[in-house]
């Protein structure tokens, strides 16, 4: 029996190790999950991440009452980046109950990352702003350009590929275009082609005519 018992608790270890063999991920209900590692997210579907270093990139959708009446709060795009393995982190946004806490927000987004027993997990943050009508927006071209910078939230492996410029011609190498000269000088190569030619196919008695001839000039 003990033995059975044993090998049931292996069993279910097992099972239990690979069903976490990943980063699970638990977002905020007024959130909006918009990149994951540099593509686009799939809805709002809380994603299961691999082991190692992520990024993902979500907005904080709100409500709150202000003189009487509801106000929709849409915050500016938060990149959030952490290391984990084999863990069920759970992301937390604060309250927001007014104009000055959603602007507070804005300017620095206080989150919260923790792991299911409740320790917080280290992680780096920024944001993804852009200026002026924010319809239409690529948000894959932006965290790709923003993880080519120096920004603390930045993973360089999500960066956009770098294009080299063209190397400048060598002059030096580039076929010189045939001037008048340097034609003559091939037609006067192709005549003494056809002499070696025409000697080599005479006779005897030609040829030592045609060098008591050369002879003469």
């Amino acid at each position: 029996m003990k033995i059975y018992q044993c090998i049931l608790a292996t069993a279910l270890l097992c099972v239990h190790s690979i069903a976490i063999a990943n980063v699970e991920l638990t977002l905020p209900s007024n959130s909006e999950l918009l990149l994951i590692n540099g593509k686009e997210a799939d809805g709002n579907k809380e994603p299961s991440l691999k082991n190692g270093e992520n990024q993902i990139a979500l907005r904080y959708i709100g409500r709150y009452q202000q003189q009487g009446s509801q106000t929709q709060f849409s915050s500016d795009v938060i990149i959030v980046t952490f290391t984990a393995k084999d863990k069920q982190l759970t992301i937390g946004f604060p309250r927001i109950r007014s104009t000055r806490d959603a602007d507070a927000f804005n300017s620095n987004p206080q989150i919260t990352v923790k792991d299911s027993s409740g320790t917080s997990v280290d992680f780096q943050q920024g944001l993804l702003i852009k200026e002026g009508l924010q319809l239409g927006r690529d948000y894959e071209e932006e965290i790709s350009i923003y993880n080519s910078s120096n920004k603390v939230a930045a993973i360089v492996a999500l960066a956009a590929p770098v294009i080299l410029a063209s190397p400048p011609i060598n002059t030096q190498a580039v076929t010189a275009l045939p001037t008048k000269d340097s034609k003559a000088i091939s037609d006067q190569v192709n005549v003494g082609k056809m002499l070696d030619f025409w000697y080599e196919q005479a006779d005897e008695e030609t040829k030592q005519a045609f060098k008591l001839k050369i002879n003469a000039k």
